[in-house]
């Protein structure tokens, strides 16, 4: 008995100093934390890349409005919106609105002179509607005139809803809206629209 007793301490003092296998039953610990840091930092990037692109797209298709030296046609808005989809690329769904706005001092108030939008489902800004993005707008004298271009990305994380949950990456629209004055003209008109 007492030399079995023996060999038994003698084998549990074997294994205790055994060190075959800890690597790997460390990795198994530290896999998920190691699967977290990696998919959560591909969420951030994508997610900053959209922002990224998608402002600068915005800025583009607003600058490219503004230095126009002539009225714009209703082909041209519609070339604007495509070169915004084509610079956001086919997977993010874009919807833009641009407006010519300018101000009437004797009205007090920002007025519309033309708005399209990309898509039904943003409809174009009047005069009444207008206040819904005043924030967004600078002070005016009267008869100043600026191009709003509003554009609205739809954002779905590269990773699904568990990895949104642990990173705290919303999916949603990503919004923007540029304001910039016209570059050689008082204001863009846009032909066959009263311009005010």
């Amino acid at each position: 008995m007492g030399n079995l007793i023996q060999k038994l301490k003698t084998s549990l003092r074997r294994f205790s100093r055994n060190e075959d296998g800890l690597a790997s039953a460390e990795m198994i610990m530290m896999l998920p934390f190691y699967m977290f840091c990696i998919l959560g930092t591909f969420t951030f990037w994508d997610a900053y890349d959209v922002v990224n692109r998608s402002q600068k797209a915005a800025y583009s298709v607003s600058d490219l409005v503004t230095r126009k030296q002539d009225t714009v046609t209703e082909a041209y808005v519609e070339g604007m919106f495509n070169t915004m989809q084509y610079m956001m690329g086919p997977t993010l769904p874009v919807r833009t609105r641009i407006t010519s706005v300018f101000y009437s001092q004797t009205r007090n108030r920002y007025e519309v002179l033309w708005s399209r939008s990309s898509v039904p489902t943003v409809p174009p800004l009047t005069t009444d509607t207008i206040p819904s993005i005043q924030s967004h707008l600078p002070q005016m004298y009267d008869g100043d005139a600026l191009i709003v271009v509003e554009a609205n990305v739809d954002f779905v994380p590269i990773f699904g809803a568990e990895i949104i949950a642990m990173t705290r990456v919303d999916a949603g629209t990503m919004r923007h809206v540029i304001v910039t004055r016209p570059r050689f003209l008082p204001k863009i008109c846009m032909q066959g629209v009263a311009c005010g």
